[in-house]
């Protein structure tokens, strides 16, 4: 059974050889593979040649475009600084002042930069796996991309003010979204990933106001192209798991803050949950055996269609035995 039979398979609850190796792979595919931070950004034959190696290495069961999460706010215009081999880093928030939606531009994929390398990473690992491994594009939800151009701080404030400019500005970037991931299904990405962390910082009434009705969205206008969608929202979205069952997300991560079993339980039916072990402190700073039984627990509380990976990006510095611990439990 190869990877994207397994992965499509377990979301159906039709039986698997092993749950699915879902995580991360971001700053420890770079470190691994030897590129430099400034290229897995911004190469995508760079990135690909990273994700591709930890992929064999570690027996993972997807490749990914994920990087950072300014590809969208540079094509608006936003400065961004990229060390040689560090996280980049915004350096001015392109909103400021009382924002705008006139303020950005509405683009199509071939004015863009990073979006446009964005297709083309999912175009070169579609030639290489399509059908073998499942493909997964990435599209910034639209509260984490307002918070991006605006700087979190700013914001926030915006958003407990239920500022009237926010309606205008938010349909902008959930419309300029749509026209992404639907460039990156016709790449050949199987899945597409939306990422909105920020609204973990947000209670029910507000995470429905400004966060479930864009994601929804977005969702369906996948759903329509043929694919599938792994919301990724870190942090505790306890309170808003009730709300987020009813975006029929394909998948759900689940960070390591959060009761597993719950999740899973509320999500049963309707998206499979994916987690949720501690990065740090079981991947990065565990033993072998430790891992081992936190995957373990993981599949004990979960059902017939959780998945597995740590509640978020795995650690740059994480050993590699650990990594292989994961491997070895779910073979197990």
């Amino acid at each position: 059974m190869n990877s994207y039979e397994r992965l499509m398979n377990r979301l159906q609850g039709a039986p698997v050889d092993r749950a699915p190796n879902l995580c991360i792979m971001m700053g420890f595919a770079a470190r691994y593979a030897g590129v430099p931070y400034h290229d897995f950004c911004l190469c995508p034959e760079k990135m690909v040649e990273a994700n591709l190696k930890v992929r064999e290495d570690f027996d993972l069961d997807i490749v990914t475009v994920m990087s950072d999460p300014y590809g969208e706010a540079m094509d608006y215009g936003m400065r961004v600084e990229f060390p040689p081999d560090d996280q980049p880093r915004a350096l001015t928030p392109l909103l400021q002042g009382e924002p705008s939606a006139a303020q950005l531009p509405f683009l199509t994929l071939a004015q863009t930069t990073r979006m446009k390398d964005r297709v083309r990473t999912i175009r070169l690992y579609a030639e290489k796996l399509k059908g073998e491994c499942p493909i997964a594009g990435w599209v910034e939800g639209v509260v984490a991309e307002y918070c991006d151009l605006r700087d979190i701080n700013y914001a926030m404030m915006d958003m407990a003010d239920e500022e009237p400019f926010l309606d205008d500005i938010l349909e902008h970037l959930c419309r300029q979204a749509i026209v992404y991931a639907e460039a990156q299904v016709d790449a050949g990405a199987d899945i597409i990933g939306i990422g909105d962390a920020a609204c973990s910082l947000l209670g029910p009434r507000l995470y429905g106001r400004y966060g479930l009705p864009y994601e929804k969205r977005i969702i369906d206008a996948v759903h329509a192209k043929g694919a599938k969608v792994k919301l990724h929202i870190c942090g505790d979205i306890g309170p808003l798991l009730e709300q987020i069952a009813a975006l029929h997300a394909d998948i759900v991560d689940i960070d390591w803050m959060v009761d597993f079993e719950r999740a899973a339980g509320l999500l049963h039916g309707v998206s499979a949950v994916c987690g949720n072990f501690d990065p740090v402190e079981v991947l990065l700073r565990g033993t072998q055996q430790e891992v081992e039984q936190a995957v373990r627990h993981c599949l004990a509380v979960g059902n017939e269609t959780t998945l597995i990976s740590g509640g978020c990006e795995t650690p740059r510095d994480t050993p590699h035995g650990n990594l292989r611990a994961v491997a070895r439990a779910l073979r197990q």
